[in-house]
């Protein structure tokens, strides 16, 4: 019988080093008694920081706090509520605020603003409808980079403009959707979701059984409006009163023909099938992908990482969970390449292999280049790759070479690859050789490959391509690359 393993299990790399010793193979104990995945197991952040203070402290300021906020919570709300209106498709949306609170009021609905969803990047916002008592998510959000107050429209791809009817009233209850991946909630919850007929989830939902519930989040039993300490950690009750603490769901019970492991904290800690698969929880949403399965959009980076063929390398490895905030990781992450591929420590070593040209280029750069559509701005792909891949390159499609030499050809790349590296590509089946890439990209029938390109070219977008890319069909890709224009992309 074929026994089910995490889904982001990481297939076999081989290291650039001879000399790193193996992992040890972690302790194997006994499955604890304690449960961690009831309500009442969970504690609370504020719980958590009596001991580990660091980490709180880093918390409070992390993005995972602010994934949803109350919109009482000082300094929750960075939207325009001062009167503010928006006209869109022949009607109006205004933005209020008054003693009774935010208020958005779209057409003839009226919805007193009950939540935030996000903060930086992003702001979208959860209301009540008057006379009813459903929270939905709410069809205008405020984003800093567009200018302000966008339709729905224009920042969620997966939306069709003809499905978008702002001045009707939103019936889609908002518990059916984002808190699974914006708050954080008992964990028994989530494993009643991965057990549902949709068998949604890609984490350790997985491994367990629960009788199946609908999709709708329990709100009233939610630990925290926001992601906290125990969306990863898990009911922390025990732990507290002096027990152990466990990334691995205790007091549930197994699939027939899953793993679970059974180790202690300071294994699973170091264990990536643990780590990743708690990431995986949330980060691996559905996305348009390439020829070798690559997503374009965000949210799918566990996913990615999975795929890629570096064994063992965690979600930890480059990110500070506590932080959550992957501006401030890129150093840390090329500390994590050249852990197993310790030849390239030397810094003359890393000059020699990037290549002349290419002085001030990462590893990141090549292996993980930016062309996934974040929140407002491109973001590094964690489908960990070379690029040298014949399927992405004989299909035309988005390269690390290619995302800085727009001007240049795939032909060009074959050359360059062979001349610098000694890669030699058989080039005879390539679609669009000879065609500067940036001219194939923002031409593409993919509505992705055309954002992409304009992004990548930022400020320096032709002005033909710009202007036909503000009359496309699709308003998302009218959007990011307006957007584009006025400004380089974050590169």
């Amino acid at each position: 019988m074929r026994r089910a393993v995490l889904v982001v299990a990481l297939a076999a790399c081989e290291s650039t080093s001879s000399s790193t010793p193996p992992p040890p193979a972690p302790k194997r104990v006994a499955a604890s008694t304690e449960s961690n995945i009831h309500r009442a197991d969970y504690v609370g952040p504020e719980a958590c920081g009596a001991c580990h203070a660091d980490e709180y402290a880093r918390w409070t300021m992390s993005l995972h706090r602010v994934m949803n906020a109350n919109v009482s919570d000082p300094g929750a709300v960075i939207g325009n509520f001062d009167n503010a209106t928006v006209h869109y498709a022949g009607g109006e949306a205004r933005f209020t605020h008054d003693a009774n609170g935010y208020a958005m009021t779209v057409g003839r609905v009226h919805y007193r603003v009950t939540r935030t969803i996000g903060k930086r990047a992003l702001q979208e916002y959860v209301g009540i409808e008057d006379g009813h008592t459903d929270e939905v998510r709410l069809p205008f959000g405020w984003w800093p980079r567009a200018g302000g107050w966008m339709p729905q429209v224009a920042f969620d791809p997966w939306l069709a403009e003809s499905d978008f009817h702002p001045y009707e009233p939103v019936r889609a209850p908002w518990a059916e959707r984002c808190p699974w991946c914006h708050s954080t909630y008992a964990f028994e919850q989530r494993i009643a979701r991965g057990s549902g007929p949709e068998h949604l989830g890609h984490g350790m939902e997985q491994l367990f059984v629960a009788e199946p519930k609908d999709d709708r989040l329990d709100v009233a039993a939610q630990v925290t409006t926001g992601i906290s300490c125990e969306s990863c950690h898990l009911g922390g009750r025990a732990h507290a009163k002096g027990g152990d603490i466990h990334f691995v769901p205790q007091g549930a019970q197994a699939r027939r023909d899953a793993e679970v492991p059974h180790e202690p904290f300071d294994d699973e800690r170091h264990d990536a099938r643990v780590i990743n698969a708690v990431c995986a929880q949330c980060h691996s949403g559905p996305s348009p992908r390439l020829a070798d399965h690559t997503a374009l959009r965000n949210s799918s980076e566990a996913l990615d990482l999975g795929a890629s063929p570096c064994t063992g390398i965690k979600c930890t490895d480059c990110h500070d969970p506590h932080r959550a905030d992957a501006r401030s990781d890129e150093a840390r992450s090329n500390e994590a390449c050249v852990y197993c591929h310790d030849s390239l420590a030397d810094a003359t070593a890393a000059r020699a292999h990037a290549g002349p040209g290419h002085e001030r280029t990462s590893c990141l750069d090549c292996h993980m280049p930016k062309i996934v559509m974040g929140i407002d701005r491109y973001v590094r792909t964690h489908r960990i790759s070379s690029p040298t891949d014949p399927a992405i390159l004989g299909a035309g499609e988005p390269n690390a070479c290619n995302a800085c030499h727009l001007d240049r050809s795939l032909a060009w790349t074959a050359d360059a690859l062979a001349r610098t590296w000694n890669v030699q590509l058989d080039t005879h089946d390539w679609r669009d050789a000879d065609t500067p890439v940036g001219e194939l990209w923002l031409a593409s029938p993919q509505p992705a490959l055309r954002v992409m390109a304009a992004n990548l070219y930022g400020a320096s977008l032709p002005s033909d391509a710009a202007a036909k890319l503000a009359a496309d069909p699709l308003p998302y890709v009218r959007a990011w690359s307006v957007s584009a224009s006025r400004a380089s992309a974050a590169r």
